[in-house]
């Protein structure tokens, strides 16, 4: 433990992760996305300011846990959208604000619970003349609308129901905000689980549990920020590694124990190279010895 904590300390470390992104200096961990600014955990996005946990999506600001918007402002779990601003749940629709949990809809305001709706004032059938003319009423800009919009979505949230938990194309699953999972358990903030638990802002896991913040990766347990992995444990900051235990902002690394700042390198313990039999009785002794002093369980399993 000492030795691990000395490695550890001996050099900086870096303040911002990126994979395979472009022009996003100012984004943590930014994947396969370009020209993204202040955003975290962004996937396969493009031109996005001020947003969270986003993917598959475009020149937007201020999102949190988006899939597949564009043009959308100020959105918390919408999907398959176009043209939001102040929506929350929302998916397939477009031209919307200040909808919640709609479906299909077109030309919204203010309106909760609508499926393949059009031309809806708060919950209200209008024409689209009657539509056009609510919203030349309105002043987004003027602090007192602002108010008088939330005061009555409240008093709509209280009359319709709402969904406890959201989940798109899902099964056998507990949690919330979980897209394309499969028997995902004690899962949130979460696209394409299968047969995972207790993980959270994750993306394309199988067999996985306690995983913060990682994707693409199989058979691993109790990781942060590790991408594209195989059979890792108690990791952070690793990618493109294999087999390998208690390691730290490194990368290709394959029958790894508790190294750190390696890269390319295989049958390494505390960044000392080993043959394989002695890399693999070695490791079984330290295993052992944390075992005895409970610092080192697989119970989840």
């Amino acid at each position: 433990m000492d030795q691990f904590r000395r490695l550890l300390l001996e050099k900086p470390r870096y303040n911002l992760k990126g994979v395979n992104s472009d022009n996003c200096d100012y984004a943590d961990t930014a994947v396969n996305s370009k020209d993204c600014y202040y955003s975290f955990g962004t996937f396969h996005s493009e031109d996005l300011l001020y947003s969270r946990y986003s993917r598959n999506c475009e020149k937007s600001a201020d999102l949190t846990f988006c899939f597949n918007c564009q043009w959308c402002y100020q959105c918390i779990g919408c999907s398959k959208s176009y043209g939001l601003k102040n929506c929350k749940y929302c998916s397939n629709c477009s031209d919307c604000s200040f909808c919640e949990d709609c479906t299909g809809c077109k030309n919204c305001f203010g309106s909760i619970g609508l499926h393949q709706k059009e031309y809806y004032f708060f919950n209200e059938d209008l024409s689209k003349e009657e539509y056009e003319q609510r919203l030349a009423q309105l002043d987004l800009s003027n602090p007192e609308h602002l108010t008088a919009i939330e005061t009555r979505l409240e008093k709509l949230r209280q009359k319709n129901f709402q969904l406890s938990t959201h989940q798109t194309m899902c099964e056998d699953c507990v949690g919330d905000n979980l897209v394309e999972c499969k028997s995902a358990y004690q899962c949130f903030d979460a696209y394409d689980l299968e047969d995972c638990q207790y993980c959270i802002e994750t993306n394309s896991l199988k067999n996985c549990c306690d995983m913060t913040v990682c994707f693409n990766s199989q058979e691993s347990y109790q990781c942060i920020h590790c991408p594209n992995n195989y059979g890792l444990k108690f990791c952070y900051h690793c990618d493109n590694s294999s087999e390998s235990e208690f390691c730290a902002y490194s990368a290709n690394l394959k029958n790894c124990f508790g190294c750190v700042y390696l890269k390319d390198k295989q049958y390494h313990i505390l960044n000392q190279p080993y043959e394989p039999e002695e890399y693999r009785k070695k490791v079984a002794e330290i295993k052992k010895e944390l075992i005895d002093q409970g610092l080192y369980n697989l119970l989840p399993y």
